[in-house]
């Protein structure tokens, strides 16, 4: 998937924030490949830093709806949750 458009970006905001960011980077992303192969696909997502998880959980359920079987999340780093 590639992110055709700039988006709001969500570092050091407060978790609504972030979960609207999270919403408009998901809605910008395009499929660059062919849309079937995401039928039915076990899909890991790779992401560098874990916040709220807003970011994967829009994507995955992005994915999910276009027919994914199964998105799984791998992140490298957490930032300490501070609620």
């Amino acid at each position: 998937m590639v992110k055709g458009s700039q988006t709001p970006r969500s570092a050091n905001r407060n978790l609504d924030v972030k979960r609207a960011a999270a919403a408009a980077h998901a809605a910008a992303l395009t499929w660059t490949g062919d849309t079937g192969d995401i039928k039915g696909a076990a899909i890991l997502l790779v992401d560098d830093v874990f916040t709220s998880g807003s970011q994967l959980q829009r994507v995955a359920l992005r994915l999910r709806t276009s027919g994914a079987a199964d998105v799984r999340g791998l992140v490298l780093a957490a930032v300490p949750w501070s609620g």
